[in-house]
């Protein structure tokens, strides 16, 4: 290979010219000659390398690959040997799916690097616990300088060209190691969402950094930036996370989305090898309160030192979250620097109520007076998502009927009929028995007094409980 040439005869000129210096200095004989024999010992030296590179599983072999390739060239890297010379073994492979979906099976493990001396080697590990790349092995020593060119390539191509980039997914520590999963939003378009003018007002900062980054790095506006999406359950959160994700995509962002809060920190940490590959990244995280209400814990801790820290202090990264209780979340996780703005979600109002249905509606007649309906429910507090049950159930009536008209009277009843069952759940959900009421009672005054832990069990045998 023409590029292991040049680095041999550079290697050659350098200690030619280095020799040439030191016989035209006052050295003695003896000493030349003794650096001679030092030099012919140390020409075919084996040394060893040893890396560490942070980055996920797949898109850190994939890019050591690409920089060996570039480098090296594929045709002077051969697959390990068997033991004891039982002769060439498969060589062992990563699957690694690249953002234009197509997989590609890449090498991993031994490499050899037959061009680089006797027995050159290189070794590839991941340490899944810390997320980094182990890249180590031998080569003769005046190879050393083409190692550091591989693995300063292969911190580039993460930085720049990452397979993730541009992509959204899932880090779940119980799935594949904690690596991520692409996570498809071809559909999402399809997806209805109508948002109060509270909310696109309060969704500004947001969307001034995703749809227009540059500028916003020109007016020197930072792009690192954490917002909460607040409401009840079914307000559409998450959805709007996620189409907020695709839009960055679309922008030259990254996004992942986190289930569990409690790899926040960790994900931070690893977005930094990710959010120059572009405009930025983007990490969501639902239910932020679980890891930030009551008694300051060390989890919350990292999380308040990563977001604050050096390590994602010069970040491209939003962080978003998700919480149906923003009363119980921890107030120094609100401060500013943090938090940059806070948006509700909230029930259908009989504006976007009206906005609603129509857009659910689409190419269906809606015939009478739908003024009261409008009323009803934005009086109601009814969520968007079961808004949308409510309009299935008044579909299955005109499919009934095999035309496509809703009635504003059928549309009304469905309303009522949904708003009677929420009563009655919650009738049913806040029913206490006598025995129960007296129990929560006496457990209450004797936790107040200190009590409780010592007399529970004898408390709970005497009402039944146990």
């Amino acid at each position: 290979m023409e590029i292991i040439k040049n680095v041999q005869q550079s290697w050659e000129l350098e200690k030619k010219a280095e020799l040439v210096k030191l016989g035209q200095g006052p050295k003695a004989y003896n000493e030349i000659l003794a650096h001679l024999e030092s030099e012919i010992e140390n020409a075919g030296r084996m040394t060893n390398f040893d890396y560490k590179i942070s980055c996920f599983m797949s898109d850190g072999v994939y890019q050591l690959n690409r920089a060996i390739e570039e480098i090296i060239g594929v045709s002077h890297v051969q697959q390990g040997k068997q033991p004891s010379g039982g002769g060439d073994r498969p060589m062992d492979t990563v699957d690694v799916r690249l953002a234009n979906g197509v997989r590609k099976k890449v090498p991993y493990g031994n490499i050899e690097l037959p061009d680089m001396g006797e027995d050159a080697i290189i070794q590839i590990g991941y340490s899944n616990g810390s997320k980094f790349l182990h890249v180590r092995g031998k080569c003769q020593f005046k190879f050393n300088s083409l190692i550091d060119t591989i693995i300063d390539r292969t911190k580039e191509l993460l930085n720049t060209d990452s397979i993730y980039k541009n992509q959204t997914f899932e880090i779940n520590a119980n799935v594949e190691g904690g690596q991520p999963q692409i996570i498809d939003l071809g559909t999402l378009d399809k997806e209805v969402m109508i948002l109060s003018e509270e909310t696109e007002g309060a969704l500004s900062p947001l969307y001034a950094r995703i749809l227009h980054a540059e500028n916003c790095k020109k007016a020197g506006i930072p792009m690192k930036f954490g917002a909460i999406l607040e409401g009840p359950y079914g307000t559409g959160k998450t959805l709007l996370a996620f189409k907020l994700a695709k839009q960055a995509n679309e922008n030259n962002f990254a996004a992942i989305y986190l289930k569990s809060p409690e790899l926040l920190a960790d994900t931070l940490r690893m977005a930094k090898t990710l959010d120059r590959n572009g405009n930025g990244i983007i990490v969501f995280t639902e239910d932020i309160d679980q890891v930030t209400k009551g008694e300051r814990t060390v989890a919350l801790q990292d999380i308040l030192n990563t977001l604050d820290g050096g390590d994602t202090k010069d970040m491209n990264v939003i962080a978003l979250f998700t919480t149906n209780h923003l009363e119980q979340i921890d107030p120094t996780f609100l401060r500013g620097k943090r938090i940059g703005t806070i948006i509700s979600m909230t029930y259908l109002d009989a504006g976007t109520s009206e906005k609603y249905v129509k857009a659910f509606c689409n190419g269906i007649t809606l015939e009478g007076d739908f003024a009261p309906v409008y009323e009803l429910i934005g009086t109601s507090n009814i969520a968007p998502a079961f808004m949308a049950e409510i309009i299935e159930n008044v579909k299955s009536t005109m499919v009934i009927r095999g035309d496509r008209t809703v009635h504003a009277t059928e549309f009304l009843g469905c309303v009522k009929s949904y708003l009677r069952q929420v009563s009655l759940s919650r009738t049913k959900d806040s029913y206490v028995s006598n025995e129960q009421a007296l129990s929560n009672s006496l457990k209450a005054v004797l936790h107040d007094a200190g009590y409780f832990e010592k007399v529970e069990s004898v408390v709970n045998v005497a009402l039944g409980n146990e």
